[in-house]
């Protein structure tokens, strides 16, 4: 998926209002309190002295129109980036193995744009798709013993309805998500699109905010984080 400027203007508004209160400096907060450096596939160390990083912020100061330089650097760093995954590509839940023995669960959209991914119509595909990817895991990782997951989409019942109820009782915020996709992605809808309701609300209450503390109550749907045993995700998924 390729992201609208309008989802770079968000962050960077974001970022300056953070900015404003902390009196740190803006390169710092870009840093932290962005999706760029993930977004620039840069990876996740969140290093200052990457110099792909320094690249971008170098020019901070040169250009007139930030937005627009932040823009044209994410779109000229989507030629160097390949995405992999040792999922398969039709699955909307890649996953990933975290210290060894615990599974990741990602969500991405991999339906055709006429198709919402997470329609009621298309609940059986997803569960579909868990099952397969459950059986795979159990097949292919070694002895793997919990399931973790971070996302907004947990506050939709269009998403939790997929998972196991054991799972969803783990729910919890963390409030430490700023920089992640996890987050930001609630502003973006399944065609790539800014929801903008969404956003003039965000805006509304980001403009009213003195307090760091408050900050991240602006966004509408807060990260929830979960973790239980894989082996409920068997018995759920009978697999």
């Amino acid at each position: 998926m390729k992201y609208p400027r309008e989802f770079f203007e968000i962050n960077l508004r974001f970022a300056w209002k953070v900015s404003e209160i902390t009196q740190e400096p803006i390169e710092r907060m870009l840093l932290y309190y962005t999706n760029f450096y993930i977004r620039f596939g840069i990876g996740r160390d969140f290093a200052i002295a990457n110099p792909i990083w320094q690249q971008y912020l170098e020019s901070l100061n040169q250009v007139e129109d930030i937005a627009e330089w932040t823009y044209r650097f994410y779109l000229n760093r989507q030629q160097h980036i390949s995405l992999k995954s040792n999922n398969s590509p039709c699955s909307c839940f890649p996953y990933s193995v975290v210290d060894g023995n615990r599974i990741r669960l990602h969500f991405h959209n991999n339906e055709s744009p006429e198709h919402s991914p997470l329609s009621h119509d298309q609940m059986g595909k997803r569960l579909s798709e868990l099952k397969s990817i459950f059986a795979q895991i159990k097949q292919e990782e070694n002895s793997p013993t919990n399931v973790i997951g971070a996302s907004w989409l947990y506050n939709l019942e269009a998403y939790y309805r997929l998972f196991p109820p054991a799972y969803l009782a783990t729910a919890q915020v963390s409030g430490n998500d700023f920089p992640y996709l996890t987050l930001w992605g609630q502003f973006i809808d399944h065609h790539g699109r800014i929801k903008e309701s969404l956003v003039m609300q965000f805006i509304e209450c980001l403009d009213k905010q003195h307090w760091l503390e408050y900050i991240g109550k602006c966004f509408p749907f807060q990260v929830l984080h979960l973790e239980s045993s894989i082996r409920e995700f068997y018995k759920f998924y009978h697999v």
